[in-house]
């Protein structure tokens, strides 16, 4: 099962936490950034849009005040009456000169019925609207007002009229008209572009209460009365000004600012317009700066988060480390951290955790030593007392009855002869047998002869038992070892050659012996049929477990090599130069 280490999961929350920091952090600017521009498009987009509602109103009222003091001159009402009575085409340009100014076309006199009384040829159908009628009933008493377009029928064009009311004391009154040129109108709105402020996509425009455009669209040619704009900028003037973004004309999302002229005679509304995108591209670059930059980060915080970690969690590391050697059984490790935190709180008491292990190890250790010594000892003294007894109680019992059938011998008769001989001969065979268990036991050459001598006696036994040949090389040699260490080798040794006795099957066996480097060397093999040595049958036994318990006791070492069909070799090293304590000694 795969686990997450604790430097990933710090990794992890941190870099999750450092990320999800930075883009709450980038939303909140870029957010705020949006928020800001827009207001500031909205602010830009209104301040172009009163300027441009300032000069055509100026522009307008202008145009009414020159009609006004036309209209009110005396040498017009003069003319007007002598044109009534005499019904002659004069031509008012050369009395007034009004198109020297450039803003004028038509020039021409209308009574309130919208007959055209003298001027140009153009179709009385151009004046005749309602505001001439209201104008006549006395509805409307404003002197001057602008005609809104108005459609002719020779050259389908749209014209626009400043009118002003002739004053006269009669009861039918004239009226100036003026056709004002729309080119100067687009002018007044020609302003746009970058040079402007209104940047690639900006422009201003007017339309009327029906929805057509009064003046030059930017982007389509001959759009005045021919654009019908529907959208919610026109819908909204009729509340007053506004802002918003909205869908224009060409289906184009923008930033709108809207609101009425004040143009008397004209139910216009004045727009100016920027596309969204082009307002809020700043705002994007901004955005894309924010996702570049919070890569950046997110691979520095990545590494700057890592080795934080890395710091953090190396010692909770060792620690794991030394925790998993420590049930391993190695006490030895200390750990060393100066830190101040809890980190080192933990490492000290881990320290201290392992110093009280080691000790309860060592104790526990020397009391096994202690138990197994003192088991093996009162093993060995059991030997020896049932090797004694052996010899002292029963084996001199049953010489004193071989001594006492070999004394009636002589005095039965011949049958009776028989029987005492087969007994005198039981007894010669229990007497050997007992022999030789006392031996077995507690074997006399080893405390008489030496440790030598009673080795080579058990593979004398077992050349005679077992018909194994033996090639007993060198000497060990008991000078330099306790006692105690002696008996003991003199046990590995004997359980080693029962061992090979009873399961090698095995025809050769080899001892070598030799002392250097201040230790004994005892090497012994078998061409046996081996084991192996992972095998569960090796471990099951009592005998190797008893020659590796003797062994650690005498402070030696023991290495076993085998496998099957190739015998078994052991390899018996004990240190010669340490003191072996013989206390409670059976020896």
């Amino acid at each position: 099962m795969n686990r997450t280490t604790l430097t990933e999961k710090m990794v992890l929350y941190f870099l999750t936490l450092g990320i999800g920091a930075i883009i709450l952090t980038g939303y909140f600017s870029f957010y705020s950034a949006h928020r800001a521009l827009l207001s500031r498009t909205f602010e830009q987009l209104t301040s172009l849009r009163l300027a441009n509602q300032a000069r055509v109103e100026s522009f307008f009222n202008d145009r009414l005040q020159e009609t006004e003091k036309i209209a009110s001159s005396p040498e017009l009402q003069e003319l007007t009456s002598m044109i009534r009575s005499n019904r002659k085409n004069i031509s008012l340009h050369k009395l007034f000169n009004v198109t020297n100014t450039g803003y004028y076309g038509e020039v021409f006199i209308t009574d309130s019925s919208g007959l055209i009384l003298t001027g140009s040829q153009v179709d009385s159908s151009l004046l005749t609207v309602n505001r001439l009628n209201n104008i006549r009933s006395g509805k409307d008493k404003k002197p001057s007002f602008i005609l809104d377009y108005c459609s002719g029928d020779s050259t389908n064009s749209y014209k626009l009229f400043a009118i002003s009311r002739i004053q006269k004391d009669d009861a039918f009154s004239e009226y100036l008209a003026l056709e004002i040129s729309s080119t100067h109108i687009n002018n007044l709105l020609q302003m746009q572009g970058i040079n402007g402020g209104f940047g690639h996509s900006g422009e201003t425009y007017m339309v009327g209460s029906d929805g057509l455009m009064r003046s030059q669209s930017r982007f389509i040619q001959s759009s005045i009365m021919t654009i019908n704009v529907k959208s919610d900028a026109i819908n909204s003037t009729l509340g007053g000004t506004g802002e918003a973004i909205i869908t224009d004309y060409r289906g184009i999302k923008v930033l709108s600012s809207f609101g009425k002229v004040s143009i008397e005679g004209l139910d216009w509304t004045i727009i100016s317009e920027i596309d969204y995108q082009e307002a809020i591209a700043p705002v994007n670059a901004i955005r894309n700066s924010i996702m570049l930059l919070t890569v950046i980060a997110a691979v520095i915080f990545f590494i700057i988060t890592y080795l934080i970690s890395l710091k953090i969690t190396a010692p909770l590391i060792r620690l794991k480390n030394a925790a998993v050697e420590l049930g391993e059984g190695n006490y030895t490790g200390q750990l060393t951290d100066v830190s101040n935190d809890e980190i080192g709180e933990l490492t000290e008491a881990f320290n201290k955790m392992t110093v009280k292990l080691l000790e309860k190890d060592a104790a526990l250790k020397t009391e096994k030593y202690n138990r197994l010594r003192s088991t093996i000892d009162g093993q060995d003294l059991e030997r020896q007392r049932l090797s004694r007894e052996l010899h002292d109680g029963i084996g001199q019992n049953l010489i004193a009855i071989r001594l006492k059938l070999g004394a009636i011998e002589d005095n039965l008769s011949i049958q009776e002869n028989e029987k005492i001989k087969t007994a005198i001969v039981m007894a010669d065979n229990l007497i050997d047998e007992v022999r030789a268990i006392s031996n077995a036991l507690m074997p006399p050459a080893l405390h008489e002869f030496g440790l030598n001598s009673a080795v080579r006696q058990l593979c004398n036994t077992l050349n005679e038992s077992k018909g194994i040949a033996i090639d007993f090389q060198g000497e060990i040699s008991g000078t330099n070892l306790s006692r105690k260490s002696r008996l003991y080798i003199f046990r590995v040794i004997q359980e080693i050659i029962n061992n090979v006795a009873k399961h090698s099957e095995a025809d050769k066996f080899t001892i070598f012996a030799e002392t250097k480097d201040e230790a004994l060397t005892i090497s012994i093999s078998d061409n046996g049929k081996g084991f192996n040595e992972g095998s569960p049958c090796s471990s099951s036994g009592h005998g190797l477990s008893n020659i590796k318990e003797r062994i650690d006791l005498i402070k030696g070492s023991l290495t076993l090599n085998s496998s099957e069909g190739n015998g078994t070799q052991f390899k018996i090293t004990i240190p010669v130069n340490k003191p072996q304590n013989d206390k409670h000694n059976p020896c």
